[in-house]
């Protein structure tokens, strides 16, 4: 009884679906339930709730039928207006000061797109300047899922970004084979092509797609995935000549996400890039769990400092 009460509910939430899964702890074997639910057209739009009522509505129930009354919760909220940015801070700081220092920097030696930012960071490797990844969201699109989230009964510990979980699945199956990876997390709805460095995000890219998924056949998802694969060609180099400065090139592409196509993604990128591609769910052979759920999987992972 004591591992059920000390259980934590996982959810990732897209502009099309809420997916969940319940562990005994922050551990993958410890899974006891996941699955999906497919979201009203207008419950969230582009990011934000736009219908509270509706996603109140559908965390209750949910809430209630699981038992999940005061469980801890981890959720990922769309990756559609995250900034991941390296920044310098001076190396006297403690790491309970840097959040302090780095909002009296924003706006003066850098900017964000947004307005009262939600931060998170990352540390580097030290010297006379500590290096850190800055985390930026908007507090905006934030709060009110926390908010949301503690009227459903729920107690949210941790907020994180889909392709951080990706990656975390990938590599605690991975063993840090790779140094220079691209994840490309892609959904019905948009792709999140993120590049990590030393297993550190180090950019990241949204592109929304704007058609009917339910519609597409394989004919016109050829056309689709072969404009995305120019973009993520683009950003290949991009991270090559940009970002490393020629220091270093992807050595492997990693793919998730809910699109139908993923295995002719797989294919076309096999056939255009030189370098290795696998499908996130083919990592590991010892479970059957369906591609879309490697998210929600990866965030189970997640520990709270």
């Amino acid at each position: 009884m004591a591992l059920v009460k000390s259980g934590r509910v996982n959810i990732v939430i897209t502009n099309r679906v809420l997916r969940y899964s319940y562990h005994k702890n922050a551990s993958l074997d410890s899974l006891i339930t996941y699955g999906e639910l497919e979201l009203p057209e207008g419950t969230i739009i582009d990011g934000k709730i736009g219908n509270k009522a509706v996603l109140k509505e559908l965390v209750e129930q949910l809430v209630q039928s699981q038992k999940w009354k005061r469980k801890k919760l981890f959720f990922c909220v769309p990756d559609d207006t995250v900034v991941i940015r390296e920044l310098s801070v001076p190396s006297a700081l403690q790491p309970n000061e840097i959040k302090g220092y780095i909002k009296t920097q924003i706006g003066n030696s850098f900017h964000l797109p947004f307005d009262n930012p939600a931060i998170d960071f990352e540390l580097l490797d030290g010297g006379e300047q500590q290096k850190i990844l800055l985390f930026a969201y908007p507090n905006d699109k934030l709060e009110p899922f926390i908010s949301l989230f503690t009227q459903a009964g729920l107690r949210p510990e941790a907020a994180d970004f889909t392709s951080l979980s990706i990656y975390r699945y990938y590599y605690s199956k991975e063993h840090a084979k790779d140094n220079d990876v691209l994840l490309v997390n892609w959904n019905k709805d948009s792709i999140v092509i993120t590049a990590f460095n030393q297993h550190k995000a180090i950019f990241t890219r949204y592109r929304k797609l704007d058609f009917p998924v339910e519609i597409v056949d394989e004919i016109v998802a050829d056309r689709l995935i072969a404009d995305q694969i120019i973009e993520i060609n683009r950003i290949i180099d991009f991270y090559q000549y940009n970002i490393t400065n020629g220091s270093s090139s992807i050595s492997r592409l990693i793919i998730g996400g809910d699109f139908p196509f993923l295995q002719q993604v797989k294919t076309e990128l096999l056939s255009r890039v030189s370098i290795a591609v696998d499908l996130v769910d083919e990592i590991d052979k010892t479970h059957d769990t369906p591609a879309k759920y490697i998210d929600v999987l990866g965030l189970a992972l997640k520990e709270v400092t």
